[in-house]
């Protein structure tokens, strides 16, 4: 028997995609298990309620989506989440797999393969639509000297997300609660494994990768 969310919470600020996406969701689960909202500090508030699954925009226009998952899992550790990516993209893809999301589709899969997902997630499962776990595969075998998000620790990435929002190595320190001069020192590792040399040229490769949107 397949196993029903008690609560979805949808997380995307375009108004038809949340519309249509909302009415799917409605259409095979219970339409008061989902609340949708369009706002990155609302989601975080909305998750304090522990939804069973968050099912959130890839592209996010708002926020730098690189900290929505890392958001969300704090405020609800239990929270599967699922997020719905508009570009093939296997570095972001990585990144987002890497900062704990258990399911990923995209904009271009069929419909139903959303209500799959949410089921999965719901069961216990991860769940990868067949394009990205095709990407994922195709990843793997390959073989290259190219800078890859995957070469850096988890601080690293951290950092990176912070970066990317163009926070500033103090405001990263007190954030993170580590000092300024750690801060400089993971930054400068990041930008030497990236293959770049300065926040610019690093935004820059993360636009490239589509791990950002400006």
């Amino acid at each position: 028997m397949t196993k029903m969310p008690a609560t979805i919470l949808l997380v995307d600020d375009r108004p038809l995609l949340q519309v249509a996406v909302n009415r799917l969701l409605g259409q095979h689960f219970h339409t008061s298990n989902v609340v949708a909202t369009d706002d990155r500090d609302e989601a975080f508030r909305l998750a304090e309620a522990q939804p069973e699954i968050a099912v959130v925009s890839y592209l996010f226009r708002k926020s730098n989506v690189l900290s929505l998952a890392e958001g969300i899992r704090q405020q609800s550790g239990a929270t599967q989440i699922l997020f719905i990516a508009m570009h093939e993209s296997w570095t972001a893809i990585e990144v987002a797999i890497r900062s704990g999301v258990r399911g990923l589709l995209l904009e271009s899969d069929p419909p139903e393969l959303l209500v799959s997902a949410v089921e999965a997630l719901a069961g216990g499962y991860a769940y990868f639509s067949p394009p990205i776990a095709l990407l994922c595969a195709h990843a793997h075998s390959k073989t290259t000297n190219q800078p890859n998000i995957s070469d850096l620790t988890a601080r690293e990435l951290e950092i990176f997300k912070h970066l990317s929002c163009g926070e500033s190595n103090k405001t990263m320190a007190f954030q993170l609660n580590i000092s300024v001069k750690t801060v400089e020192a993971h930054r400068a590792k990041l930008l030497k494994k990236l293959q770049v040399r300065s926040t610019v040229e690093l935004v820059r490769w993360a636009l490239r990768q589509k791990l950002i949107q400006l």
